[in-house]
């Protein structure tokens, strides 16, 4: 044996384990009868209202497993709890992927737990569709296995601001936000539309999470006299704000909200009517919650999950569902983490006939929608709008 034929053999001997480790890495978490997916999402805590979105989704998943799987293998979730703290969802992100040894990762609640993870999922490779968290930071730089199955901030951001424009005469708008990641995805590109409309927000104030009571904001915003008001809050700090504009004289005048809220939970939590009477939220389904189009999916999570209590974050993870059954089909039985990487990179204008827009992802772009509707209470019913008093 010559010196080189000898260094060949030596390098190929070398290399033999890393390539068994690649050829491993690739159907980590599959099986000829199932697939296993780590499910994240703050099944605790004061955000817990937000597990809903991973309950519909895991009802999806029942109803294709109902109907044979995909190509004979079941999606089966491993569920771990980020009580939306990012800590807590670091931990959960580490044992799906080397304990658990999960095939994928679908899900998360709460951007702020999601950008927090992002760096530990980028390395690990494997594939993550973020079906309810929205921060344009999660999946922006492009990371090659990472992908947004919901509007992102930015896309909800303009849509909130080109909202508020809509309604006639509303030149004076203001803007209330946590000083999180999460409401900066919202509250920067609605400044971002506004002013390329010409409209620069008059007051810009900052509540935080926990805080539990707005006095001080309102009472600025009283001085204000604003038109509209966009607020980038959670769900318990919008209730406190709308009971305090309310409190305060201020309850006439419209709020836009994000979609980390809901009208139905936002208006149990105030339990008036009156409080809410005036607040606008996004909206990325084709029809109100309890419409014609959104009745087989209420259904299908009632099959599965019989005592869940329905609002508008159960149905917002189902549409990312799809899209990757789709990409798993189009896969075939011969399924490895590269080749679903790719095939979702194939998906275009697929209609999940529950989202207000479709999804799209290519190989230079993994924010999938780029649109929504909102969502207000028209004499007394919640109704989906395109534009003020323009139902959709």
């Amino acid at each position: 044996m010559n010196k080189l034929t000898s260094l060949m053999a030596v390098a190929a001997f070398a290399a033999a384990p890393a390539l068994a480790q690649d050829a491993e890495w690739e159907t980590q978490g599959l099986t000829d009868d199932a697939i296993t997916i780590g499910v994240m999402g703050p099944f605790s805590g004061n955000a817990s209202s937000y597990s809903k979105a991973l309950i519909g989704m895991m009802a999806y998943y029942d109803k294709v497993n109902e109907e044979g799987g995909v190509h004979g293998r079941k999606l089966v979730a491993v569920q771990e709890d980020t009580a939306c703290d990012s800590a807590k969802g670091l931990a959960a992100a580490k044992k799906l992927i080397s304990q658990d040894e999960v095939f994928m990762l679908q899900g998360n609640s709460c951007s702020g737990v999601a950008l927090a993870l992002r760096p530990t999922i980028e390395e690990a490779g494997l594939p993550w569709i973020v079906a309810h968290a929205v921060s344009d930071s999660i999946s922006t730089p492009l990371a090659g296995n990472i992908f947004h199955g919901v509007p992102t901030g930015s896309a909800n951001g303009r849509a909130m601001a080109a909202f508020v424009l809509s309604k006639p005469d509303t030149e004076n708008v203001a803007i209330i936000e946590h000083s999180n990641d999460w409401a900066h995805s919202y509250s920067n590109p609605a400044r971002d539309y506004l002013k390329e409309q010409g409209v620069e927000p008059t007051a810009e104030l900052t509540m935080e999470r926990g805080q539990t009571d707005a006095t001080a904001q309102v009472l600025k915003l009283r001085q204000n006299k604003p038109d509209f008001i966009i607020a980038a809050l959670y769900e318990a700090e919008t209730a406190i704000f709308l009971r305090d504009l309310k409190k305060y004289g201020m309850g006439d005048i419209p709020v836009m909200g994000t979609a980390g809220t809901d009208l139905e939970n936002t208006l149990k939590r105030t339990g008036d009517f009156d409080t809410v009477k005036n607040y606008y939220v996004i909206h990325s389904y084709v029809d109100n919650l309890d419409g014609e189009k959104m009745k087989p999916w209420g259904d299908m999570i009632h099959k599965y999950y019989p005592d869940e209590e329905l609002s508008t974050f159960s149905f917002v993870s189902i549409g990312s569902a799809e899209a990757l059954v789709s990409a798993l089909e189009a896969v075939g039985p011969d399924l490895t983490r590269s080749k679903l990487i790719a095939a979702l990179e194939e998906v275009r204008d697929f209609d999940t006939g529950i989202l207000s827009d479709p999804i799209t992802w290519t190989p230079e772009d993994h924010q999938g929608v780029k649109g929504s509707a909102v969502a207000g209470f028209v004499d007394g019913e919640p109704t989906v709008l395109k534009a003020w008093g323009q139902p959709y």
